[in-house]
């Protein structure tokens, strides 16, 4: 009896895992659970979100450049 568990323990062990991925692994679960969650944390981007905030970069670099640029000047014409 002994060796006929351990036969039976070490199948269920090989064949849990490889059951597991096989199923996980099949396109409808994929896109009924992955895709489902995908789309609820990570949403589309809106194109107008995405140049409203690279506007808002280019008006901060270009605020810190002119910021810089005034400093130089300044340091150029006080010597």
């Amino acid at each position: 009896m002994g060796w006929m568990l351990e036969i039976f323990r070490m199948a269920l062990y090989i064949s849990f895992p490889v059951g597991i991925f096989h199923f996980v692994n099949h396109p409808v679960f994929y896109e009924k659970y992955v895709m489902k969650t995908r789309q609820e944390y990570y949403p589309p981007e809106n194109e107008e979100a995405v140049e409203e905030m690279n506007n808002l970069i280019r008006e901060f670099n270009a605020k810190i450049e002119k910021q810089r640029l005034d400093k130089l000047e300044r340091q150029y014409t006080s010597t």
